[in-house]
């Protein structure tokens, strides 16, 4: 935007970049939360394609510090198949994200149960049973296929049972665990309105359901 522009942002990256350059406890730059809306994937128009902004952004942080990996989320919708904010990866396999030094990226997706937004696919009569396609076909077999690793940068839930928010959240362990993906768990801490957190509502005990889930 006028606002807040691309070359802005790319600098505050930079800005980053030299600041944490050799500090080990900074592995990487996730450049931006749930690309949605209006952003594209492989169209080629300046103002919308995510993946040439990643690409931008990715390379003029790798020219400073190339250590650092670069975690590039999925977007909401391409060509017409809407997913979650940011989770929407299916355009990487015909328009990956080309960076300047190998072996640094990492692809990222986003992905949530009925009770953030209740999605087409929970009603599906199949459910649960159809969520390992549906994650195939939209985040998965990016790494499946070798194209790039795959970060599960956000999941989580209130449930763990056998209500639909907890088999969502089971089945998306085992996928996790089956195809050897790393994962971010939303969140720590309990306020979280739609998933709740790791710690129980006093800020202090741990929720041991989902600590044994994740476990």
């Amino acid at each position: 935007t006028d606002r807040y522009p691309e070359e802005r942002w790319i600098a505050d990256w930079q800005m980053l970049a030299r600041r944490y350059r050799g500090n080990a406890a900074v592995i990487g730059a996730d450049l931006h939360n749930e690309p949605h809306g209006t952003a594209s994937w492989g169209s080629g128009e300046l103002h919308s394609d995510w993946r040439l902004a990643a690409e931008r952004a990715g390379n003029a942080i790798l020219a400073i510090n190339p250590d650092w990996l670069i975690v590039v989320e999925g977007v909401e919708t391409y060509r017409g198949d809407s997913y979650w904010w940011g989770g929407n990866l299916k355009g990487a396999q015909e328009f990956p994200v080309r960076l300047n030094v190998a072996s640094r990226l990492v692809y990222s997706a986003h992905d949530y149960g009925p009770d953030v937004y209740n999605q087409r696919w929970f009603l599906d009569p199949s459910f649960p049973a159809n969520l390992p396609g549906l994650w195939d076909a939209h985040w998965g077999y990016v790494a499946r296929g070798d194209y790039a690793p795959v970060l599960m940068g956000e999941f989580g839930g209130r449930s763990v049972g056998n209500d639909r928010e907890g088999l969502w959240q089971r089945q998306l362990l085992s996928y996790l665990r089956d195809n050897a993906l790393s994962y971010v768990h939303w969140a720590l801490n309990p306020n979280s309105g739609d998933t709740g957190g790791l710690l129980d509502d006093d800020w202090a005990a741990v929720n041991l359901e989902k600590q044994m889930l994740l476990q």
